[in-house]
């Protein structure tokens, strides 16, 4: 019989780094690719996209300090 996998402690606290490592470079790409489209927009899409911007910053700080305190 083989030896059963094991898994590191500190395994979790790598991948939640990961992860918001992940979310942090998915903000900055969408916020890049928001600014591009700027002149593009009429001035409400302009605050649509300002507002969906700040709500998503908030959630990726909400699962931020989530994974954070759980890893």
């Amino acid at each position: 019989m083989s030896e059963p996998i094991r898994i590191p402690a500190d395994a979790g606290r790598g991948l939640g780094h990961l992860v918001v490592t992940v979310l942090d470079i998915l903000r900055e790409v969408l916020e890049r690719q928001a600014l591009r489209r700027l002149e593009t927009l009429t001035p409400a899409q302009v605050e649509d996209l300002g507002q969906a911007l700040i709500a998503l910053d908030a959630r990726f700080a909400e699962l931020r300090a989530v994974l954070e305190e759980r890893f």
